[in-house]
């Protein structure tokens, strides 16, 4: 159940018009057979005994069924309520997937308006002597916290789960908030399931959009109307209703009904680079984007240029850094100084936050309490920090403004049409001498104007007067690696050599936060047993370890031990950096391939040939073109009775693929592998 919008109040309609009748008219009640929907077949012992080609001896859990379902009803307030329906039964294989047994429904609420759980039912079922016993939930264990300002959070764990128990329960939520209705996901990323479906019931007066995304089949896919007639009323007049003080009408319209179901839906199987399931597994998903009050449409889909005039008016977010906040002259006296220029100052605000504040909540945008106790504190969500950052920034007359977002792993969000779920993440715009800087303060160790990899998810809002869009694409990134092997006998005997090792920003971040996790020590252990077999490290050196706005550089010598003597010498002569596996192993994808970032990956080898050997045999050079311009790897290879050397360069030009480039992508990066693993064959001079 995801979190909904407030309702739409603009769209009005006429009393006059023909779609209202009088109440002395017989009404339908669209939930009349609400409860009959939640009764579903009785649970028997060959349930636990399922047969299905989608079940294997690694599958955990199972879903029998799942089964949603929508429908309307005018309410007392002048307005319309949906009311969703949902039951789900799963079979438990496993105890690895126990955690299906513990629920959380997310409840949206605006002041004293919340929605409502009703008829809520759970039953944990197993077979005893042949017999299916069954415990029921007691709805004294319900818990309910409020999550933040605008949600409740009812949670609750079925009772005696074990391996090899079927769970099942079912809930009815009732909505004033229509503006956009549950979305529905037919396909699980862990579990198969065995059927999944979804029925709708929507007022022609009201029109939603909707959006459907997979790439498995409907078993059924129907759609049809019929008329119904919707009781509405209302106890005040606020302005805005469908009727007047103590006014009650019936409304009758057609309805539009539309079922969907699938059948035997695998388990969405994620291979390397997908940034989230979320955005590829079968769903659909519904926004009111107008209403008909009998004489005209309204466009009533939220805009940007709206949600950013409220989110600059909401006290848990843009207004609290719109303040003068007068508190902060002193925490930022000992931060800033009056001489120093407008990027060096910026730069001290956010490396202060950095470094002395704590993120415990990366996936709230939202101020939890207020900025001065997260000053206190010295933690708090990505929304204290980074709106804190802001404030201060501000608080120093820069200019700087909160951008929303939504990280790779959250899924990605919508241009056209806002919607707050899905938007979990707030960073910081400022301006500098007309140069713009993104910057999160909640990642440590990243250098200000830099983003972590999970911002670069597409499109980003700047939450100001002007709501401008940025994007933030992986495309625009680019990881440069540079790898520089130097090979020499130096007594005539022992093969010893040095590596330089150039890193790019992210293996550099990357590096950085497990040295200041663990130890250099313990980082150069891992550096040395990851290394290839006979060879062995030495001397470690890190150049600009402390300048975490320079990217890294690794020094280390070596020595290899293959040649101590040998006849014969099998020799890889990319060291340590030769891609070993190909990361699209499935024969075909459904799916886009999205990598993190572009990446130009070079590595050379200079070695002087040891002394008493001779090369047999070597690879011979070669270069691929990866569709044309969007990629390419060349491996360079020449030798003399003295001196070997290699040049191997890798380039991706781009970071997302169609699924229709995947067999080029896969047979490109075979190439690659193939090359990479090439030997040179070194035998020992016969005298």
């Amino acid at each position: 159940m995801t979190a909904k919008n407030l309702p739409c109040t603009s769209a009005h309609f006429h009393t006059h018009v023909l779609f209202l009748i009088i109440l002395c008219l017989p009404v339908h009640v669209l939930n009349a057979q609400r409860n009959s929907f939640l009764k579903v077949s009785k649970v028997k012992p060959e349930d636990f005994k399922l047969s299905n080609p989608l079940i294997s001896t690694s599958t955990n859990a199972v879903i029998i069924f799942d089964k949603g379902d929508v429908s309307f009803e005018g309410n007392k307030k002048g307005w319309f309520s949906y009311i969703y329906k949902r039951v789900k039964r799963i079979l438990i294989l496993n105890n690895t997937a126990s955690d299906l047994a513990t629920v959380q429904l997310m409840l949206y609420k605006d002041g004293e308006n919340k929605e409502t759980v009703e008829d809520m039912s759970g039953l944990t079922f197993y077979v005893e002597n042949g017999t299916v016993v069954e415990t029921q939930l007691n709805l004294k264990d319900v818990m309910e916290e409020k999550y933040d300002k605008n949600h409740l959070l009812k949670k609750f764990a079925l009772p005696a789960v074990k391996e090899g128990s079927i769970i099942e329960y079912s809930y009815i939520i009732k909505s004033d908030f229509v503006f956009n209705i549950p979305s529905w996901e037919f396909q699980n990323t862990k579990y198969p399931t065995l059927w999944s479906e979804y029925n709708i019931a929507i007022p022609g007066l009201l029109s939603y959009m909707s959006v459907q995304q997979g790439f498995n089949k409907f078993e059924v896919n129907k759609a049809g109307d019929r008329y119904d007639v919707f009781r509405v009323s209302r106890s005040n007049a606020n302005g805005g209703a469908l009727v007047k003080t103590d006014e009650s009408l019936s409304v009758s319209t057609h309805t539009n009904l539309h079922k969907w179901a699938m059948k035997d839906i695998p388990a969405f199987s994620a291979e390397k680079f997908v940034f989230s399931p979320t955005n590829f597994i079968d769903k659909i998903s519904f926004q009111l984007y107008k209403t008909f009050d009998g004489e005209d449409y309204h466009d009533v889909a939220s805009n940007w240029k709206k949600v950013s005039e409220e989110l600059m008016q909401r006290e848990d977010f843009a207004q609290s850094v719109s303040e003068e906040n007068y508190w902060l002259d002193k925490v930022l006296a000992q931060i800033v100084n009056a001489g120093d220029h407008a990027e060096e100052g910026a730069k001290k605000i956010f490396y202060y936050v950095q470094q002395n504040f704590t993120c415990n909540d990366h996936d709230d945008k939202y101020i939890k309490t207020s900025l001065h106790d997260v000053v206190k504190k010295k933690s708090g969500t990505v929304g204290d920090l980074n709106l804190l950052l802001i404030a201060m920034l501000r608080h120093e007359k820069f200019i700087a403004d909160p951008v929303l977002l939504s990280t790779t792993e959250f899924g990605r969000n919508s241009p056209t049409y806002p919607l707050m779920e899905k938007l979990n993440y707030v960073i910081c715009r400022t301006r500098i001498n007309g140069v713009d800087y993104f910057l999160d303060a909640t990642v440590p160790l990243l250098p200000f104007g830099k983003l972590p990899l999970n911002c670069y998810n597409g499109h980003a809002r700047v939450i100001s007067p002007d709501t401008t869009a940025v994007y933030f694409d992986p495309d625009a990134l680019k990881e440069d690696c540079l790898v520089s092997v130097f090979i020499a006998n130096t007594n005539g005997q022992d093969i010893q050599g040095s590596l330089v090792h150039k890193m790019g920003f992210f293996e550099s971040l990357d590096t950085r936060t497990e040295i200041q996790k663990k130890s250099l020590t313990d980082y150069e252990n891992h550096f040395k047993t990851s290394s290839p077999e006979g060879m062995l490290l030495s001397n470690f050196e890190f150049d600009s370890l402390e300048k975490i706005e320079s990217p890294l550089t690794l020094k280390a010598d070596f020595k290899l031990t293959a040649f101590d003597d040998a006849d014969i010498v099998y020799f890889n002569p990319i060291l340590g950096e030769a891609v070993t596996e190909n990361p699209f192993i499935s024969a075909e994808r459904s799916y886009n391939v999205e990598m993190p970032y572009t990446k130009n990956h070079v590595y050379t080898l200079n070695m002087e040939i040891p002394k008493g050997y001779y090369i047999d045999e070597m690879p011979k050079s070669a270069k691929a073109m990866l569709n044309e311009e969007e990629g390419s790897f060349e491996y360079l290879v020449t030798a003399d009775e003295k001196y070997l050397q290699l040049r191997a360069i890798l380039k991706i030009n781009k970071a997302t693929f169609d699924a229709s480039d995947y067999q080029t992508l896969r047979d490109f990066y075979a190439f690659v592998l193939k090359k990479e693993s090439g030997q040179i064959v070194f035998k020992k001079i016969k005298s």
